[in-house]
């Protein structure tokens, strides 16, 4: 799914633990949401990444934020992927 938005991602953290992670998509998921985990690494330290989107528009990636910071992540914000 694509977006005209340059930054329809929201990312709700990064966790150096794969579990953390997980659990935090598994909140998401029970809200509504559509999590993906995304494995990565920077030198040479891997981490995961938890974002939600892509949204469609600016009302939705607002609705989206709104939902997750109502569940505990104040730090989300927008990311372009």
């Amino acid at each position: 799914m694509t977006s005209s938005l340059s930054k329809p991602y929201i990312q709700l953290g990064i966790f150096s633990i794969e579990k953390n992670a997980n659990n935090t998509a598994a909140a998401m998921r029970s809200k509504g949401l559509i999590p993906t985990v995304k494995k990565q690494s920077s030198q040479g330290k891997t981490f995961w990444r938890v974002i939600v989107g892509p949204a469609q528009s600016t009302q939705e990636r607002s609705e989206i934020l709104s939902i997750i910071k109502s569940a505990g992540f104040a730090d989300a914000y927008a990311v372009s992927s």
